[in-house]
This record gives C-alpha cells, structure tokens and sequence, in this order.
C-alpha cells in the first residue's frame, strides 16, 4: 500500500492528537502500516511543527528554479531561432538545462543536424548553366572540341563551412539544408 506524504501527514497528526510521542508515533508507523520509509526525524520534524501550533499538512512552497517550463513558450522560442542551444533557453526562461531537455522531449523535439547539399542554385545559376552547356553542344558540332579536354581523377576536397549547424526539428520533419 503506497500512501502519498499528505496521507503520512495526516496520519502523524492524528497521533500528535492522541498525545503519542515521537519514537512510539514512529515505531506505530513502522509495524501496523509498514512505513518503513518515514525516518523518526522526519516525525520529529512534523510534531515539532504541531506542537509550534501549525496544523497545515500541505507541501509549502519552495523557492529556486522552477522544475517545470511552458512548453507554449518553449515552442515560441524554438520557432523563432531553430538553432538556439538549451543552454541559452535555460537562461533566459531561469530554469535548468536539464528542464528544458525533458520539455523538448515531451513536445516531440530533437536537435538535427542540417544536410549538405553539392549547391544552392538560384533560376539565374540554372539558366547560366543552361547557356553554357548549350554553347559547348554547339561548338562541339561545329568541331570537336570536346576531345581536347583532358580529365583526370577527381579531388575530395574538404569545405570549411561553419554555417552547417543543427536545429530543433519534429520527429517526422526534415532538419533543413546547407550548400558546401
């Protein structure tokens, strides 16, 4: 049988009630109802309050961070900057890191690194490229000048792009894409 710390609460001041004191309050806990869990100086600790006139067996509240975050604000600020780290989240909504992790978990959101993509062209990058080929074709007609290219094995060259960063996504959404 779990009680919750209410019930336990309410238990402990009935027995204040019936003027028991602290180690019998404990020990009738311990055997009748098999809380082994409730220590004697956490009885103490509420019959001291009992005896202090403060009947209330309600948690009071606690000062610190919040423990839990708005997840509407949480999606606010992920629409607005897909590449904010957790970190700055918990600064500016004064909570802890490890808070906000467990709130985009809940809201189905996980961090994605963008794809690299060979480029990004623009209608006038393609229509460049359109002309170039077509004028190759015709010079090719005209003679051949494609025999005189001369190819050779290709290069992998390594692209220093530190714009290819990552960003909140949902599980079925594509992370987003960067040109080399």
């Amino acid at each position: 049988m779990e009680l919750s710390c209410k019930q336990i609460r309410t238990i402990m001041y009935y027995e204040f009630r019936n003027k028991l004191s602290v180690t019998e309050c404990h020990k009738k806990m311990c055997e009748s109802l098999g809380l082994n869990t409730v220590s004697n100086d956490t009885v103490k600790v509420w019959f001291r309050k009992f005896n202090n006139g403060n009947f209330n067996i309600e948690d009071e509240p606690r000062f610190g961070r919040p423990i839990e975050v708005d997840c509407d604000q949480l999606k606010q600020i992920i629409d607005q900057d897909r590449n904010v780290s957790t970190r700055t989240i918990a600064l500016e909504l004064d909570v802890y890191q490890k808070t906000i992790v467990n709130a985009l978990k809940r809201i189905n959101l996980t961090f994605k690194f963008n794809r690299w993509v060979p480029h990004e062209l623009t209608a006038e990058d393609k229509s460049k490229r359109k002309a170039a080929c077509l004028a190759l074709l015709r010079d090719q007609r005209k003679e051949n000048i494609l025999d005189r290219i001369v190819t050779c094995d290709e290069k992998l060259v390594y692209y220093n792009n530190t714009s290819c960063k990552g960003g909140w996504s949902a599980a079925g959404e594509s992370a987003g894409s960067v040109a080399r």
